[in-house]
């Protein structure tokens, strides 16, 4: 593919990324903007400094942020080992366990919440911030499996077994060798993960109790029947955690340039 290609894929992928958040801005700082309206006739700030004061609102995007953080560390730890198993060669039933993996992902969303919040309610996590976290790791760890065992394939076993000969510890092979090959993919899966559990609405809310406000359910409250530029406010605080992740990620995965 020529350099012209890739830069007219970029320029029109990274468009078609900014242009529903551009429209998102356009919303949250107006008062009136109907159609046939190209742009609205009152600007205003009003709307997007009233939801970044509420109280309400910023406790949500922290409790939101907590669960994806949570979400992201436990689905790593837990996916790693799985990975490393299943990226070896002799690795065998690898795509039915990948078929399982995602198995809840083809459900859909309300049976999958039901479905989890019915066994959760016969445990000791019936309700509450830990059965969030709980319930979204369902949906996320596929993907913290997928990409961790994409990149340990990748990984040289014989290096690995070189830094033994040369008689490294167990931690220093994981240090030195094993995640400087592999950050790319972790730091992929880690994106992946935390993006699923933030925008998670069906499952916060059945597992949560109700009592687990995120921004997500906010935003979907005000939704039903709220003020259009108050929604718009909702929609980019709610959207900024994700751009911000994609765009680490964009800056952090980007290929070398080739001399």
């Amino acid at each position: 593919m020529s350099a012209a290609a890739r830069r007219a894929g970029r320029t029109l992928a990274v468009s078609a990324w900014l242009l529903p958040l551009a429209v998102l801005g356009v919303q949250a700082l107006s008062r009136r903007w109907f159609f046939p309206q190209l742009l609205p006739r009152t600007w205003t700030f009003a709307p997007l400094r009233a939801v970044l004061t509420d109280d309400r609102t910023m406790a949500a995007v922290g409790r939101g942020l907590a669960v994806g953080v949570a979400v992201t560390a436990i689905a790593l730890v837990a996916a790693w080992p799985a990975a490393r198993l299943l990226a070896t060669a002799g690795a065998t039933g690898r795509g039915l366990i990948f078929a399982l993996l995602f198995l809840p992902s083809l459900l859909p969303a309300v049976g999958l919440a039901i479905g989890v919040n019915t066994v959760l309610l016969r445990t000791p996590l019936s309700s509450g911030l830990p059965a969030v976290v709980v319930a979204h790791l369902v949906p996320t760890m596929p993907y913290a499996v997928a990409l961790l065992t994409a990149a340990f394939a990748r990984l040289d076993p014989d290096r690995e077994r070189q830094a033994a000969l040369l008689g490294a510890s167990a931690w220093q092979r994981l240090r030195l060798v094993v995640l400087p090959a592999v950050a790319g993919g972790v730091a992929a899966a880690a994106v992946l993960v935390f993006l699923v559990s933030w925008s998670q609405y069906l499952l916060t809310l059945l597992a949560g109790g109700g009592r687990v406000v995120t921004v997500t359910m906010l935003l979907f409250n005000a939704l039903a029947g709220g003020n259009p530029s108050s929604i718009g406010s909702l929609a980019l605080v709610a959207a900024a955690p994700s751009v911000l992740a994609l765009a680490v990620a964009a800056v952090g995965l980007r290929e070398p340039a080739r001399s």
